[in-house]
């Protein structure tokens, strides 16, 4: 091979290596605003229902401030992460908490809930938001699907008692759904959690700043 014939072999592989080099970085730049996009797109999915059951727990006639931006985070023994806790008052005088709870012990891993908590400690409502469980079982978590969550409606720390909040296949109070003992059992504890945070931290909750960096801890 001549020196001309390989110089011109090297500068046409150079330039091929340039050009798989640019569709590559083009394909990757491609894939990260994809995933942006559609990481922006579920986020805004999860706010949408989100909203749409905070309004189902809490109508908008029974407060006045602006529940979405009067929130804190916090911990809460049991449960994974930092919960979102919105507060709803009605002429400045506290009405309702309504936790954003995960709970990692899921049949087939985390369960996001909303759980509505009255002044008094008596549970407004609960609404599954995302999960993975087994659909035609785990997934009647869902209020669309069956009206097993609605058991919690008026429940509280003494009703029942703290021995009792377990699904009744586990000698407790509550209804196991079908094939779900696991699922269920997630579900009641998450509820019971969040009573037992709310006994303790009730009235700091309602004092402390909107949005603050301080995460409460039980």
């Amino acid at each position: 091979m001549t020196a001309s014939t390989e110089k011109k072999t090297n500068g046409s592989l150079n330039a091929s290596l340039l050009t798989l080099g640019l569709i590559g970085l083009a394909a990757a730049l491609l894939l990260t605003s994809v995933h942006q996009l559609t990481q922006e797109r579920i986020a805004e999915e999860n706010q949408r229902r989100a909203l749409a059951s905070l309004q189902q727990l809490l109508p908008p006639g029974q407060y006045n401030n602006a529940l979405v931006q009067d929130r804190f985070t916090a911990r809460i023994a049991g449960l994974s992460g930092a919960a979102t806790i919105y507060r709803a008052r009605l002429n400045d005088e506290p009405v309702a908490l309504l936790a954003d709870v995960v709970t990692a012990q899921g049949y087939s891993g985390d369960i996001r809930l909303l759980i509505g908590v009255d002044v008094s400690g008596n549970v407004l409502g609960v609404r599954a938001l995302n999960h993975r469980e087994t659909p035609g079982l785990g997934d009647r978590i869902e209020l669309e699907r069956s009206d097993w969550i609605r058991q919690f409606d008026g429940r509280s720390l003494g009703n029942p008692e703290a021995d009792r909040w377990r699904p009744d296949r586990r000698g407790g109070d509550f209804d196991t759904m079908s094939s779900a003992t696991i699922t269920s059992g997630a579900v009641i504890e998450a509820v019971h959690a969040v009573l037992r945070w709310y006994e303790t931290e009730q009235q700091r909750a309602f004092e402390t700043p909107s949005e603050s960096t301080n995460v409460l801890e039980e």
